[in-house]
């Protein structure tokens, strides 16, 4: 059986440079790179390394040539592929979409990651999907003129929390130019669907995946700092509960590969079931490794579950 490829999105990389980065990749046996593109505050740049402040492998949407193509070298020189650019663009930022369009091109990236809605109670689902639309069908033109896929990604907090409202997102274009980033660990916070089920309704826009997970467990302390009565019962101690009127309450929170409620190895089956042959990319958010060593254990953990598959 052949075998997927593996990518690191750089985001879960915030020690390390860029060419730390690639470097520790290739050792690892990834072949290809996601760039985090953001800009950091100055605010942030003394502060310790972290995923979403001070960031080491990020390149800023606002960075000279000279910065975008120190970021393609040190992928190049590594043997290893800059397969995407991954922005926080917003949804209908025409302009911003498309100067980071730009620099994909730059980087010889084949995927781009554009922007999508927060779910806003008070705004609405169906005003909220008309604005994507709005928005996407200027991204399709865009994608075809760079000749870089659109990814819109399965993400909590979205109006496309799951795969089947992704789907009805992105099946209004062509699947060569706008796909899906499917993400099982950001579905266990919300948007929980069966995982193979997911992938059959996706069909041909399933364009990518990433690898990381996540789990829930009961809160224990209340907001007001007491404990929660029911905290133990809901972890599934047996008898009535302690306080009926109580309702748990439930927190959800990263974990490591292989220690959150996504099941990979059936995920790598069902993939594969499916005629998945694209690119997995980690972004492990747990904590539990240094930047390098979460990319040996992804790689490890990915080939030994193939070759598991595979008899």
């Amino acid at each position: 059986m052949s075998r997927f490829r593996l990518s690191v999105f750089t985001v879960s990389a915030p020690e390390l440079t860029p060419e730390e980065t690639c470097e520790a990749a290739r050792l690892a046996g990834i072949e290809g790179i996601e760039w985090r593109c953001k800009e950091t505050p100055a605010s942030a740049l003394d502060e310790p390394p972290s995923f979403w402040g001070n960031n080491r492998s990020t390149l800023a949407p606002s960075a000279a040539p000279e910065e975008v193509e120190r970021f393609r070298l040190s992928a190049a020189n590594n043997g290893l592929q800059s397969i995407a650019l991954v922005p926080y663009l917003t949804c209908g930022d025409l302009e911003g979409t498309e100067a980071l369009f730009r620099m994909a091109s730059r980087l010889g990236a084949s995927m781009m990651r554009v922007g999508v809605p927060a779910y806003r109670a008070d705004i609405g689902y169906a005003r909220q999907f008309a604005e994507a639309v709005a928005y996407l069908d200027k991204v399709e033109g865009l994608a075809r003129s760079h000749g870089i896929k659109a990814l819109i990604e399965i993400h909590h907090g979205t109006i496309i929390p799951s795969a089947s409202a992704a789907y009805r997102l992105a099946s209004r274009y062509s699947p060569e130019l706008v796909g899906v980033l499917l993400d099982p660990g950001n579905m266990i916070h919300e948007g929980m669907e069966n995982f193979r089920m997911g992938m059959e309704i996706l069909g041909p826009y399933l364009a990518h995946v990433h690898v990381k997970n996540a789990g829930w467990a009961p809160r224990e302390v209340r907001a007001d700092g007491s404990h929660h009565p029911n905290a133990a019962k809901s972890r599934g101690n047996a008898g009535p509960d302690p306080d009926p009127f109580a309702p748990a309450e439930w927190t959800c929170g990263w974990r490591s590969i292989a220690s959150g409620a996504v099941p990979w190895k059936q995920i790598l089956s069902d993939l594969r079931a499916v005629g998945y042959r694209g690119w997995l990319g980690v972004e492990d958010f747990s904590g539990s490794y240094s930047a390098g060593e979460m990319m040996s254990t992804f790689a490890k953990q990915m080939r030994a579950w193939e070759a598991e598959l595979d008899g």
